[in-house]
């Protein structure tokens, strides 16, 4: 079963882009893998399985990220890039900056389930609240869990545009709200 949704998730990746190839715009890569991730800091777009999404680090003096709608693209908006940078001396953990107003992703305190982006002056690398494990679940899906609150960005459906953090209890694997393709733009 595990096989089939993961070739399903690499069709639907290689139908949009060659849709958006076939207009004439710009098209992303095929999601990265956890491999590629840990490699260094490079621009990424996160993009939710469940909304269509994606993740949105708005402006410098912003503290809610968003998720924007499909029709903005990635590879020309700073406000849907980030920079995924592992953590030293932790196996696939990671802080997420924002390229457009360099705040982190801030995953907050256990029971807390509004995601916020930091004022961006704190450290990843003591702070735990701006840490993210990176799992992946598919060779294209990702589901990324906060180290503070132990929950996972949640990426809703089409109608909302607010990411929360959802339920440790929920299962990545069988959830897609929990679910993100993670694209290079670099």
């Amino acid at each position: 079963m595990q096989t089939w949704a993961c070739h399903l998730e690499y069709r639907i990746a290689s139908v949009v882009a060659a849709a958006n190839s076939a207009k004439g715009e710009p098209s992303l890569a095929l999601p990265v893998s956890l491999q590629q991730l840990t490699e260094g800091k490079k621009k990424y777009a996160i993009r939710s399985l469940s909304s269509g999404r994606y993740l949105d680090g708005r402006n410098p003096g912003m503290d809610d990220p968003l998720l924007s709608d499909g029709s903005r693209d990635p590879l020309s908006d700073a406000h849907l890039q980030w920079i995924i940078s592992p953590i030293s001396n932790t196996e696939n953990v990671f802080s997420i900056r924002s390229v457009s107003s360099g705040r982190l992703l801030d995953g907050r305190n256990p029971g807390m389930n509004d995601v916020k982006i930091s004022d961006g002056t704190r450290n990843p690398e003591t702070d735990m609240y701006l840490q993210w494990q990176i799992i992946q679940l598919t060779e294209n899906t990702f589901a990324l869990l906060s180290q503070s609150s132990g929950q996972y960005l949640d990426g809703r459906n089409p109608q909302l545009d607010t990411p929360i953090l959802n339920k440790e209890s929920w299962d990545p694997y069988s959830n897609v709200y929990l679910q993100f393709f993670i694209f290079a733009l670099d």
